[in-house]
């Protein structure tokens, strides 16, 4: 009568947590589903269901100890029988249906109510020696709800659990998904911003050295020159979506040399950094944007020039990049923050970093403005010796 409990605790537990492996064979799939945990929760939990009819008062007031182990054998043995054969039946239909067949669910609990039918008539045939006795239909249908339905209604648990861990594994591919393409999104973010910076900077290279040329030949043929060696110094790295802080570095020792043969003694710059930074990760082509930034509205308007430092150090677990100048600081409003160059600086630390990263503008005393980079440690390989280094020009 309550033997089924068991078979389907064992259903529960473990039959709709089983890894699906499409590309098994039926007999295979059965043999994996009668795994040693279901048949270990079947045998425990009929254990308990057969023991505990034989802790009644009157039974062990009325039987004997070696009589109640007799029964409680024989009550085993009947249990145990029934809760193998619905445990069975419900893993061969179960293993035979398809996962996401309509009715699926119906069809599983009418082929529980049936085994449970036929098994108490198989009961009743035993008992009553044959089946010649039988009670009516209505009786037999009655007796076998006794347990026909607690089987179902834990069919129905299975399923919904079923269709819990399905729901649960969508949400989670789901999740995934947004994850790859908010992850795709930021590439393409990247490689956009990158685009709009690249030919910004080169055509205002160019620029310069075209009107150079115009106003003076040999420093314009010099330039040329200066060109042509940091164009082959910074093709590389302009696609590239990872650099270090020494060849952004060196980038920009080249661009001011650049600039040096333009303005000449009215431009001198100097680059102070820890050689040991030089392997932090840096994001390509910021560091010229700010570079080229300071010059282009700070040393060029006011006509006398100016200095450019550029200063990298670490503060705790941040890198700090610097770019200072003493020109006309924030003075216009062509160099208040808000420009193409700095709006792109941003949204690249925005993209590559989230919160953790900045770029800060402050105002020099007496004149001139600072713009500082500020981005988490991220070491690349092949990092050079610590040591202290400041080129001057």
């Amino acid at each position: 009568m309550i033997a089924f409990f068991p078979s389907e605790a064992a259903m529960f537990g473990f039959s709709r947590l089983a890894p699906l492996h499409s590309g098994d064979s039926y007999v295979a799939r059965v043999v994996r589903a009668l795994g040693w945990q279901r048949l270990a929760v079947v045998t425990l939990v009929t254990i308990l269901v057969s023991t505990r009819p034989l802790l009644e008062a009157d039974v062990v007031g009325f039987f004997t100890s070696v009589e109640i182990a007799i029964l409680w054998i024989e009550l085993f043995a009947e249990m145990a029988l029934i809760a193998a054969v619905l445990a069975l039946g419900y893993t061969l239909l179960d293993e035979a249906l398809p996962p996401r067949m309509p009715l699926r669910l119906v069809i599983v609990c009418a082929m529980l109510l049936g085994l449970s039918i036929v098994m108490t008539v198989l009961l009743y045939a035993h008992y009553a020696d044959g089946f010649d006795h039988l009670p009516p239909p209505l009786r037999l249908v009655a007796d076998s709800l006794r347990w026909g339905l607690p089987a179902i209604v834990l069919a129905v648990i299975a399923d919904m659990h079923h269709r819990a861990l399905q729901t649960d594994a969508a949400a989670h591919a789901v999740e995934r998904s947004h994850e790859q393409l908010g992850r795709d999104e930021t590439e393409q973010q990247l490689a956009l911003l990158q685009a709009q910076i690249e030919p910004h900077f080169l055509f205002n290279v160019l620029g310069n050295v075209r009107r150079l040329y115009r106003t003076q030949p040999q420093a314009g043929a010099s330039a040329i020159a200066n060109l042509m060696c940091y164009l082959r110094a910074a093709l590389p790295q302009l696609r590239s979506e990872h650099a270090r802080l020494g060849d952004e570095l060196e980038l920009v020792r080249a661009y001011l040399g650049l600039f040096q043969v333009r303005m000449g003694a009215r431009l001198s710059f100097s680059i102070q950094t820890d050689q040991a930074l030089h392997g932090i990760e840096f994001p390509p082509m910021l560091l010229i944007t700010l570079v080229e930034n300071a010059i282009k509205h700070g040393l060029e308007p006011n006509g006398r020039g100016g200095e450019v430092l550029v200063r990298a150090k670490r503060t705790g677990q941040l890198l700090e990049v610097a770019v200072l100048d003493d020109g006309l600081g924030f003075a216009s409003a062509a160099s208040d923050g808000t420009g193409v160059g700095l709006a792109n600086v941003r949204r690249q630390l925005a993209a590559r970093y989230g919160s953790q990263a900045r770029l800060a503008l402050e105002s020099r005393s007496p004149r001139g403005a600072c713009a500082t980079i500020v981005i988490p440690l991220r070491t690349l390989p092949d990092v050079g010796p610590g040591r202290l280094e400041t080129a001057s020009a």
